[in-house]
């Protein structure tokens, strides 16, 4: 009697479920998956809000150490002093402003990450992660734009009054803080705000346009002057930044251009007069001059930088991978464009 032995049959192996959309996406509907359902902006609001504050409060440790190191009687309540009279902002309550916006950003990347089972690094790009080259070359081509801004600027509307005290110390913070501090920024009111409030609509336009609403409406309103003017201005970098992330597939661009803005303006002051005018209060005033200004400056680097996407072939729609190939089995081909390879 002879045996034969037979290979056990393969089984199809089932695809690990994932939260990333089955399909290409632009960057405001990348949360857009087959795991979203209706209340999961909500949920993540609420994680954001939840580690966002905390994170908040912990920033306040440096400042007691500080305060603590020159012997003020009561550190907490110097530094919020401080904070609240633009005259009086000094390296420590400088600090505390940049390390609380700054926790935006492991809050923002983490209330993805748990309120749309999403990896933080998709809200960085389509990509998944920053594209540290396509950063740069942003920087390179918005910097001489705004030298330019702030030339005219200083023509048209000369800073007045003496350098702050401990100049040197907030110049370097400048350098070494601000470019964290406006990334958070970015992060927060074009990633999050465009990513969460664009997944609501099966519509992508419909999601960019409603988004970016609510991306310029919450900065300006962050920044809590009503002038109509500086509302303006802020507007101009609210757009094109939720322009940008959509067109480029990521916050390299609103991030480039909003450190290049916060970076060139706050040297200019703190070298050359103005420090006390440095920051948008409830009072600040503007004059159309400087929208009209904004304006320009905001496009023409919105544009440029389109320019250049388009140029580089910058990827600006997330695209699947292709499924994993059934063990035994022939490749399978995605809905997406890809193919098996040829025999």
């Amino acid at each position: 009697m002879s045996y034969q032995y037979q290979l056990p049959v393969p089984q199809p192996t089932r695809p690990r479920p994932t939260a990333l959309p089955q399909e290409p996406r632009d960057y405001q509907q990348l949360l857009r998956g087959p795991l979203h359902r209706w209340w999961s902006p909500l949920f993540s609001l609420l994680v954001l809000v939840a580690i966002a504050i905390p994170i908040m409060i912990a920033a306040l440790l440096p400042v007691v150490i500080i305060g603590a190191v020159v012997n003020v009687a009561n550190p907490v309540e110097w530094t919020f002093t401080s904070i609240s009279d633009v005259n009086r902002i000094g390296p420590v309550a400088f600090l505390y402003v940049n390390l609380s916006l700054i926790a935006l950003i492991p809050a923002a990347g983490l209330s993805i990450w748990i309120g749309h089972q999403i990896r933080p690094r998709y809200l960085s790009s389509v990509g998944g992660g920053i594209r540290w080259s396509w950063l740069m070359r942003c920087m390179l081509l918005t910097l001489p734009i705004w030298l330019v801004y702030i030339g005219i600027s200083a023509v048209v509307d000369s800073p007045q009054g003496p350098r702050p005290d401990d100049w040197m110390l907030l110049l370097l913070m400048v350098f070494l803080l601000t470019p964290f501090q406006a990334a958070a920024e970015e992060y927060f009111f074009r990633g999050w705000i465009l990513q969460n409030v664009g997944s609501w609509f099966a519509r992508p336009i419909l999601g960019l346009v409603v988004s970016i609403i609510v991306s310029t409406a919450v900065f300006a309103a962050a920044h809590l002057s009503p002038d109509p003017w500086i509302i303006g201005s802020l507007a101009c970098l609210a757009v094109a930044s939720g322009v940008a992330a959509w067109r480029t597939g990521g916050l390299e661009a609103g991030i480039a251009m909003h450190t290049v803005n916060n970076v060139t303006a706050l040297t200019m002051v703190i070298l050359f007069g103005g420090w006390d005018q440095a920051f948008i209060t409830q009072t600040s005033t503007a004059s159309p001059a400087v929208f009209i200004l904004a304006l320009i400056v905001h496009g023409s680097a919105l544009a440029l930088i389109l320019w250049q996407a388009k140029r580089k072939g910058i990827q600006r729609r997330y695209l699947p991978s292709p499924p994993a190939q059934l063990y035994g089995g022939p490749p399978q081909a995605a809905a997406v464009g890809w193919q098996a390879p040829s025999p």
